[in-house]
């Protein structure tokens, strides 16, 4: 006995297994399948409804051509903060704005709490380069798990910069080509932190559509 809800779950399930479409893109997708779907049968009362689904599905092409269309629509938001982030990070770092392991040590009591943060801050701030490098995963067909987690680091990783920064600059050289490649350095960071919140919402899983239309 055919039943459409459970094609339809195959359907999106190998499209899953087979392409890097979002979920929210899967939705739009899925839509258009089970509208398709209706229409043949409209069309053709006699038709079958297996034959109708087998229709509707050629109708949409293959995984690899489905994502061609989406990309020809225009890149998701998250990309081109993407690019950004790491286009202003390969500058900072080629002109000077690197972070690099501080040497600074605090010299007699009392140390205040925001002189150890600024301290926390110059000798964790060059570790948070490596984070940057592991966003490159995000290339990769997503995951919301690993996503979301990278959010957070590379948000911390951004305040943590911002602090490193603020902390350790020369305020009468906040204009100095250095000065101006470490701010550049830390904006980055909440570049990619932007976008990699904006992909983690656009892998949210979308809330599960009422099982109905079955077709027996």
């Amino acid at each position: 006995m055919f039943d459409l809800d459970i094609e339809v779950r195959r359907w999106r399930e190998r499209q899953e297994r087979k392409s890097s479409l979002s979920p929210r893109e899967l939705d739009e997708l899925e839509d258009h399948l089970r509208a398709r779907v209706r229409l043949e049968l409209e069309l053709d009362p006699v038709l079958a409804p297996n034959r109708a689904f087998a229709i509707a599905r050629r109708g949409l092409g293959r995984p690899a051509a489905l994502e061609r269309e989406f990309a020809k629509a225009g890149k998701p938001r998250w990309r081109r903060w993407m690019v950004v982030g790491w286009a202003v990070f390969a500058v900072s770092c080629l002109t000077g704005g690197l972070a690099l392991p501080s040497l600074a040590v605090i010299v007699g009591p009392p140390v205040t709490l925001g002189v150890a943060v600024a301290v926390l801050a110059a000798y964790l701030s060059p570790f948070t380069n490596l984070l940057m490098l592991t966003t490159l995963l995000e290339l990769r067909p997503g995951r919301p798990r690993r996503t979301l987690w990278m959010a957070g680091l590379a948000s911390f990783a951004a305040v943590l910069n911002f602090v490193y920064m603020v902390a350790w600059a020369n305020p009468f050289m906040w204009l100095s080509p250095g000065a101006l490649a470490t701010g550049a350095w830390t904006a980055s960071f909440f570049c990619v932190a932007a976008a990699l919140w904006m992909r983690a919402r656009e892998l949210k899983p979308a809330t599960p559509k009422p099982i109905g239309g079955s077709t027996a």
